[in-house]
C-alpha cells in the first residue's frame, strides 16, 4: 500500500502558493476567502504540502484538493485520500490508499475539563500514570487522526477508546492502526491509516 507523510515548517512565502490551483469554489474556496495572516499561511502550507506529495505517488500532477461539505479534503477522481494538519508554525500532510487522517499538536497542557468531555476513565488514568501532557496530547493526536479518517469532529473522535496492555498504548483499532512518524521538537505527530482503499 501506498503511504507517505511529511512535516515542515509554515512557509510566508506567497510565491510558493501562487501555482496552487483553487478550483471552481465551494466548501473550500469559502473557508480559505475567510482565513487571514498565519493561518492563511498555514493552511496554504499544508495544502502545497498535500499537492506536492499527492503529486509524487501519482507521477504527475495531482488533481486540485477539494472539500466535502463537512470540510473533509479530497482529489476528485484520485484514489488517493489525504489529510492536513498543522500546529507550532509546522504543517504535515499524509497521503495514502487507504483512508487516512494526520494530526501534529504542539505539546502544551490541555485542560482537566477537556479530557474529561473526550477520553475514558482508562485513558485518563494513562494519562495520569505519566508524563501528563505528552500522554494527554497523544491520545488528542490519536483522537483527532481518527475524527479526521472519518470525517467527523474531534468529539466524534472522542468515541475512539484507546486500548492499553499494561502501561502501552495499543496502535490498532478495528481495520485501523496508528502511527507515530518523527515530528519536530515540541510537537507529536499522529497518523490514522486503514487498511483498505478508500470507498
Amino acid at each position: 500500500m501506498v503511504f507517505r507523510c511529511e512535516v515542515r515548517p509554515v512557509t510566508k512565502d506567497a510565491g510558493a502558493w501562487a501555482t496552487l490551483p483553487f478550483g471552481r469554489g465551494g466548501p473550500r474556496a469559502l473557508r480559505l476567502c475567510r482565513l487571514r495572516g498565519g493561518r492563511l499561511a498555514q493552511s496554504l502550507s499544508a495544502e502545497a504540502l498535500c499537492m506536492e506529495l499527492a503529486g509524487e505517488v501519482l507521477g504527475g500532477e495531482a488533481p486540485v484538493l477539494e472539500e466535502d461539505g463537512a470540510g473533509k479534503p479530497f482529489l476528485p477522481g484520485c484514489p488517493l485520500s489525504v489529510s492536513l494538519s498543522h500546529s507550532g508554525g509546522y504543517v504535515a500532510a499524509a497521503v495514502a490508499e487507504a483512508p487516512v487522517g494526520v494530526d501534529l499538536q504542539e505539546t502544551r497542557a490541555i485542560s482537566d475539563r477537556v479530557l474529561r468531555r473526550v477520553c475514558s476513565p482508562a485513558e485518563l488514568s494513562w494519562i495520569a500514570a505519566g508524563d501528563r501532557t505528552r500522554r494527554a496530547i497523544r491520545l488528542w493526536t490519536m483522537k483527532e487522526a481518527y475524527a479526521k479518517l472519518r470525517g467527523d469532529g474531534i468529539f466524534a473522535g472522542a468515541r475512539f477508546c484507546a486500548s492499553f496492555q499494561g502501561d502501552r498504548l495499543q496502535t490498532e483499532y478495528e481495520s485501523l492502526r496508528f502511527l507515530f512518524p518523527d515530528a519536530p521538537e515540541g510537537l507529536l505527530l499522529t497518523v490514522c491509516l486503514g487498511t483498505r482503499p478508500p470507498a
